[in-house]
């Protein structure tokens, strides 16, 4: 795969275009984000600049990919095939727990949080960070169909309806810990990860009323009908 041009930037120099290209789309938005102020505060010129980006949406794309890269790893290529129900859960607990040590160690990725959710407020962000919401939710629908394969998780809904559910809680809960990450300790951090994750489990676990062979929910017509 070729690497992207901004790679041969000054490991230093490029961190500190990409954490001021954050605040900046963060602040404004995609649309109303400028250019001119994000390459002034960091002193390059614009043939500099276009030497390595091809325009805005490329600076946006690639500050949304340097940080976020190690929490995109923890689900891709990840074969949901080797999760049993011994290991599901935990499974499931740790992703949590390792995307919150990940904001901790790398605080850049607070900025680069507030900046996603700002760009999804305009068409043009939107179109920007699909690639992200849909990689997400591939990825949601492979550990949720694991777990209705093991038995674990609830198929008195329809699918899909699972999915989208799982997906807005886990917006919401990121928009909210974004939001007040400044005026949470280490300790309750780990303490609210804990809980976030008991609020999935409590979502999506198979009720003790559900019958082992219970047939899945369908509606006709709709994409959970086999």
């Amino acid at each position: 795969m070729r690497q992207h041009p901004s790679k041969k930037i000054p490991p230093a120099r490029r961190t500190a275009l990409f954490r001021v290209a954050a605040a900046e789309f963060a602040a404004h938005g995609y649309r109303q984000a400028s250019l001119n102020r994000i390459i002034l505060a960091v002193g390059m010129s614009k043939s500099s600049f276009y030497h390595y980006f091809k325009n805005k949406s490329d600076l946006f794309q690639q500050t949304l990919a340097q940080p976020l890269a190690p929490i995109i790893a923890l689900g891709t290529g990840f074969d949901f095939q080797t999760l049993d129900a011994q290991s599901f859960w935990p499974f499931f607990e740790g992703l949590i727990a390792a995307a919150s040590q990940l904001a901790d160690t790398q605080p850049e990725l607070v900025d680069v949080g507030h900046m996603f959710y700002r760009a999804l407020e305009q068409p043009e962000g939107q179109n920007l960070t699909g690639g992200i919401l849909d990689l997400a939710t591939e990825w949601a629908t492979g550990l949720l169909c694991r777990g209705q394969d093991l038995g674990l998780l609830r198929k008195d809904l329809p699918q899909s309806l699972l999915i989208d559910s799982v997906m807005a809680m886990a917006m919401a809960l990121d928009r909210w810990f974004l939001k007040n990450w400044d005026t949470i300790t280490g300790t309750d951090r780990q303490a609210l990860g804990a809980r976030t994750f008991d609020l999935f489990r409590r979502l999506l676990e198979k009720r003790p009323d559900q019958p082992p062979d219970a047939p899945p929910f369908t509606i006709a017509g709709s994409p959970d009908k086999p």
